[in-house]
């Protein structure tokens, strides 16, 4: 028995970068079935959010914030960078690092394929956001 299944896709051309099983699938399949850290994954999906901005947008507690973002970058769903501001504090914020998540479901057990589909002439999307 070997299916697939599409999880989270962003549009954008032909051309595209793919990565597979960068990380291992049960964790990512563990914390994609809550619905607290789906929620916050499409909130950094449609723009790069810090914890307080993720709390506000998802109506969740900001505690709780903390720990599924943690759960996400170490399930390499999310990255994490610094948001450099005038004031001393720099908070940090996060963004999903892809555009399809795949999974397969296979005798051997569970593939996840990650992808990035390039929307400016061939160029991926882990050259533009470095």
């Amino acid at each position: 028995m070997n299916t697939t299944s599409t999880l989270i896709a962003r549009g954008g051309s032909a051309s595209d970068s793919h990565r597979q099983d960068r990380t291992d699938s049960s964790a990512v399949l563990s914390v994609l079935s809550d619905d607290d850290s789906r929620r916050i994954l499409a909130a950094c999906d449609e723009a790069p959010r810090t914890a307080q901005e993720c709390a506000d947008v998802c109506d969740v507690p900001l505690s709780t914030v903390y720990r599924k973002l943690d759960q996400l970058t170490e399930a390499s769903l999310l990255d994490e960078r610094r948001r450099i501001q005038l004031a001393s504090h720099h908070p940090r914020e996060f963004e999903t690092n892809f555009d399809t998540l795949s999974f397969s479901f296979a005798d051997a057990g569970v593939a996840v394929d990650f992808r990035n589909v390039a929307t400016d002439g061939g160029k991926d999307a882990e050259e533009r956001r470095a």
